[in-house]
């Protein structure tokens, strides 16, 4: 009877060391992340809109976003009424709810979106490439036309659902980093569950640095951009 007593107690701490090893190997290969609310998906705008395409410099591509039309009617709306309207290009501080990118191919005249939907919200786009070479006249390569002489590949900031229950789409939400090919192809995300990002250090057009927050947690990410592959560790608490 005791041996029998004794062998229960064994398989006991047996299980015990078995769940905290299981657990513990689930914390260190991909750490659990705390959602303080249950993500709510935003509807599409029925009412977008799209103008003002650019070029990707050394590409064969144009570019436009694809914007709600009645956040671009406000902005202009507050523009005029504090008498600093002026061109497109110059509002610059315009805060647009873009939704999609639209990319058209220059020569073969084909075209595509970024997203199958108008969903979720781009807040950040970024053209990646080799930088123009320094000149005497200009030594400061980001103030030429997006700081790159050949786009390689872009990278975004998107919140795709409604996380601080507030009913809109905004940095406020939890995000994601992606990137797509310079047609808009191919989009892949690479970090989910941002709330914060603390620091984006670009090395070269290869490679890039994130820490970033998601629940009460912090993280670092060394993104590989050509395989679109991150590297992700949790780093130690604060307290």
């Amino acid at each position: 009877m005791r041996e029998c007593q004794m062998s229960k107690q064994w398989w006991k701490v047996s299980l015990l060391g078995i769940v905290m090893v299981v657990a513990g190997c689930s914390t260190t290969t991909k750490p659990e992340v705390a959602v303080s609310t249950s993500p709510v998906p935003v509807a599409a705008p029925k009412d977008v809109w799209m103008n003002q395409f650019e070029q990707l410099n050394g590409t064969p591509y144009l570019y436009a976003p694809i914007y709600v039309a009645e956040q671009e009617r406000k902005s202009i709306l507050k523009q005029i009424k504090s008498a600093s309207y002026s061109s497109y290009d110059e509002r610059k501080d315009y805060q647009i709810d873009i939704r999609n990118y639209m990319f058209v191919h220059r020569d073969n005249l084909s075209a595509g979106k970024l997203l199958t939907n108008n969903n979720s919200r781009i807040l950040e786009l970024e053209q990646i490439g080799e930088p123009f070479p320094p000149s005497k006249s200009n030594t400061d390569a980001m103030n030429r036309p997006s700081g790159v002489k050949t786009v390689k590949t872009l990278w975004y900031v998107r919140a795709e659902a409604d996380t601080n229950a507030d009913k809109l789409l905004s940095d406020l939400d939890r995000k994601q980093i992606g990137i797509s090919d310079v047609s808009g192809a191919n989009y892949t995300e690479v970090i989910k569950d941002i709330d914060k990002i603390l620091l984006v250090s670009r090395l070269g057009i290869d490679r890039r640095v994130v820490i970033y927050t998601s629940g009460d947690k912090r993280f670092v990410a060394n993104i590989d951009i050509p395989t679109r592959k991150a590297t992700i560790k949790e780093l130690p608490p604060i307290n």
